[in-house]
């Protein structure tokens, strides 16, 4: 007889996203010729200025702890950026640096929520979202929109209970790319500050916009802002990821205070390196953040060309972010299975719209270069042909 894990254990679930890279890894270092299309991770290079302090921090031999909460240089750095922003300024003591954004999160899901609080969020959500409250003992609320990708405010506001404790907000989000109005986040902002609700702006795809858009300033709408939380991070802003530097802001100290417990318990702290080249981005030459964006837009555009090729699949313009949301349910109701389908016969590798809480649409990222965008899509269309809708969800 083994010994049992936890009921916690046994209940979470595995990250869709994370599952998939391994999978899509597996298949290359077999040799196979995949092309990855699920990734969350550009292949723009870091910036200089990250690089050069990487080096000249490693040569000088001195890494070692760093304080719990992030260092002064970095917190000045990302106070700056967020003044600049937000345009509202913010103090040491309300910033805390993290092991990536998703710690950050986590940090204030654990400092906030208590079993039996409720987090609402718009459908669809990164997966990551559900399984991060009930790890925490609250209860996920997805809010899904009658025109589906499109949660309006007065429908996200009807599902709050006294029992809600947060609402969650990611602009633009993972996975469509829509950028929410103006309207729609100073409906939110105002009746969250009104209610004492929390409200955590999940803004590390807050740069990442195209076609001259903007996204709306929570910041604006707010009056103390002691319920508001801003999160963000050097991972999507400079292509980063490796560096899994993020960071939580908010007026409510006492909040910031307890996320930075929550992490001394756990983390201890952060990466002295990371830190630092985090700290040399954020100060250094901004050019890097255009240039992402404009090879992004690019990338976007040549995919949109190339699904506009594969007949009975729609998908809306992304504002913004690195991720198309393709709805391809005339070809199977099942995304688990369709992108099960395409990863075994075209070889490419998508994310279910299921693990987003939006069945029938399979994310297709643009981070990868654009010959591989071209080739995994044209893989795709290929397949489809084929493929017969009928029989979808019966032994696909």
């Amino acid at each position: 007889m083994s010994i049992l894990l936890s009921t916690l254990a046994t209940t979470i679930g595995d990250s869709p996203t994370l599952k998939l890279n391994a999978t899509a890894r597996a298949l290359k270092a077999a040799g196979k010729p995949v092309v990855h299309l699920g990734g969350g991770e550009p292949t723009f290079p870091a910036p200089v200025a990250a690089v050069e302090a990487i080096i000249q921090k490693a040569q000088s031999r001195n890494i070692k702890y760093t304080p719990s909460s992030g260092t002064l240089v970095l917190k000045q750095a990302i106070l700056s950026y967020t003044e600049k922003t937000y345009n509202r300024p913010y103090a040491a003591n309300q910033v805390i640096v993290s092991a990536g954004a998703k710690q950050a999160l986590f940090n204030f899901l654990l400092a906030a929520v208590d079993p039996g609080d409720e987090v609402v969020f718009p459908s669809p959500y990164w997966v990551s979202y559900p399984e991060m409250i009930k790890l925490v003992g609250g209860t996920p609320v997805c809010v899904k929109g009658k025109n589906k990708l499109n949660v309006t405010a007065s429908e996200l506001l009807a599902a709050v209970t006294p029992k809600t404790k947060a609402i969650l907000l990611n602009s633009p989000c993972n996975p469509s790319g829509r950028i929410y109005s103006e309207e729609f986040i100073k409906a939110v902002v105002e009746f969250a500050e009104k209610n004492n609700i929390f409200l955590v702006m999940d803004d590390i795809y807050r740069e990442l916009v195209f076609d001259g858009a903007k996204v709306p300033n929570p910041c604006a709408y707010a009056n103390e802002a002691k319920n508001l939380v801003l999160i963000n991070g050097v991972s999507k802003l400079y292509g980063m990821t490796g560096l899994r530097i993020g960071w939580a802001v908010s007026s409510h100290t006492d909040l910031i205070a307890a996320m930075g417990r929550m992490q001394a318990q756990s983390t201890s702290c952060n990466c002295d390196l990371s830190e630092t080249a985090a700290a040399a981005a954020l100060l250094g030459d901004q050019s890097c953040v255009s240039e992402l964006c404009k090879q992004l837009e690019e990338n976007r555009n040549v995919l949109l060309e190339e699904l506009a090729q594969i007949p009975q699949v729609n998908v809306e313009k992304p504002q913004g972010t690195f991720y198309s949301f393709a709805d391809f349910s005339h070809y199977n109701p099942s995304s688990e299975e369709l992108s099960k389908f395409l990863l075994e016969k075209a070889l490419v590798a998508v994310v279910p719209g299921k693990a987003f809480g939006a069945e029938g649409y399979l994310r297709i990222s643009f981070c990868a270069d654009q010959a591989s965008i071209i080739e995994g899509v044209r893989r795709i269309r290929r397949a489809l042909e084929n493929y017969q809708p009928h029989l979808a969800g019966i032994n696909s």
